[in-house]
């Protein structure tokens, strides 16, 4: 059984999760929204760690975690055209399929279920609500946290290859350039990344073409 490792944002969906969740309580407030941005696309395209994007972004606009789960809960409204066939298609292979993501993980859960993947092959980064459900921080003992390679360490060693990440962003071919999985797909239909692009792996401008790779490879 082979493993496909598909990243949220960008991706699977068509816009960045937590940009979403935020922008409701960034009406008035322009200069954040695009603090936001800019701090997502330092992340996406390696200029500051995974870590210290979604730390800067939480600190800038607090979310709650009815903010999160009322994301989660219409996030496939955004679903990329075709990715649900692909996926189901994939598993109906055999082939494993994981979501590991930089969004927060109570807003990834609906979508990824609703794709009939299990939950424990759901990863995204994991925050502590108060008794209130408001953000006290992001988790220390989360290596989701960190950086998807530190989330990874520990879990791919027992996934079958070949293992296949695909995403857009210097954070996902991150896994491939650490050795945690044998390929890498840029898949760009929604934002085309320099950093990542200029790393010469296969890319994929939409899903047909993400699907005629991933075949050379399964």
């Amino acid at each position: 059984m082979s493993t496909v490792i598909f990243d949220f944002d960008s991706t699977l969906i068509s816009c960045e999760s937590l940009e979403e969740i935020l922008k409701f309580k960034m009406i008035n407030r322009p200069e954040s929204q695009k603090q936001i941005t800019d701090i997502t696309a330092q992340g996406m395209e390696g200029r500051i760690s995974f870590g210290e994007s979604v730390r800067r972004r939480l600190e800038l606009v607090e979310p709650t975690l009815v903010d999160v789960t009322e994301f989660g809960r219409k996030a496939l409204q955004y679903a990329t055209p075709g990715m649900g066939s692909l996926i189901k298609d994939l598993l109906k292979s055999g082939i494993a399929v994981h979501i590991v993501s930089g969004a927060l993980r109570e807003a990834i859960l609906p979508a990824g279920t609703a794709l009939d993947i299990p939950k424990d092959r759901i990863h995204g980064v994991q925050l502590i609500w108060n008794g209130e459900g408001r953000f006290s921080g992001v988790d220390p003992n989360d290596p989701f946290s960190i950086s998807k390679v530190e989330g990874l360490r520990r879990l791919t060693g027992s996934w079958q290859k070949p293992r296949v990440a695909v995403g857009d962003g210097m954070t996902d071919y991150a896994v491939y350039e650490q050795g945690l999985v044998e390929h890498f797909i840029a898949f760009t239909q929604h934002v085309r990344r320099r950093a990542v692009i200029e790393k010469g792996t296969p890319e994929a401008r939409n899903v047909d073409e993400l699907k005629e790779i991933l075949e050379t490879w399964l």
